[in-house]
């Protein structure tokens, strides 16, 4: 096939006229219409995706997120109750929230949730007395860049989680001096290794 020179519709290659303008095509001269260019093998496998795998990764970054957000659910419950168990539901969570995926920070949903546990959290430690630990809770959340970013969570909860920084920087001394103080209700529940500062991704 070749394409008319007046009118640019395809003919055949043997036409000595358009059927549609009635230009006078000669047999002898092939102009030929363009073909778009296939793509490579090579770059449809790049961008192919296994629709199970992606199926699969989808399945587990929702269960994590939900199981996340029932452990978050039930510390808010026994905030008042049960603060040492509240604390480890709270830690928990951001344990899941950061397993969820490979990328969870790059979920601008992910970022807000972990901003209000670690609220949370922190005020938990903070009125339990237990200043250093709410304070490495606070580190924790700002190295994933949820108290200074300013595109992460609500402003709300970003000020309060400075606030809160600064106010257990000035507390920190004095509760240094004066020793760690009687037990809180529960022992030494506390006492365990933050897994939100043990699980944080590198960013």
């Amino acid at each position: 096939m070749r394409a008319c020179q007046q009118c640019g519709l395809s003919i055949g290659d043997t036409a000595t006229f358009c059927p549609v303008c009635g230009t006078v095509a000669d047999p002898g001269e092939a102009s030929p219409t363009s073909t778009p260019p296939s793509a490579s093998v090579e770059s449809v496998q790049a961008v192919e995706a296994d629709p199970e795998e992606v199926h699969s990764r989808g399945e587990e970054t929702s269960r994590g997120m939900l199981v996340a957000s029932d452990h978050e659910a039930e510390a808010r419950r026994c905030e008042k109750t049960d603060a040492p168990r509240a604390a480890a539901l709270y830690r928990q969570a951001i344990v899941e929230y950061l397993e969820s995926s490979k990328e969870p920070l790059d979920s601008p949903s992910v970022r807000r949730d972990l901003q209000r546990i670690f609220d949370r959290l922190t005020l938990v430690l903070k009125r339990s007395g237990l200043i250093e630990e709410a304070l490495e809770e606070i580190d924790s959340a700002a190295y994933l860049g949820l108290v200074d970013g300013e595109d992460c969570g609500t402003p709300a909860r970003r000020e309060a989680l400075i606030k809160r920084r600064d106010a257990l920087r000035r507390a920190a001394p004095k509760a240094a001096e004066s020793g760690r103080g009687p037990s809180p209700p529960g022992g030494d529940a506390y006492t365990q290794p933050s897994p939100s500062a043990a699980r944080l991704p590198s960013v």
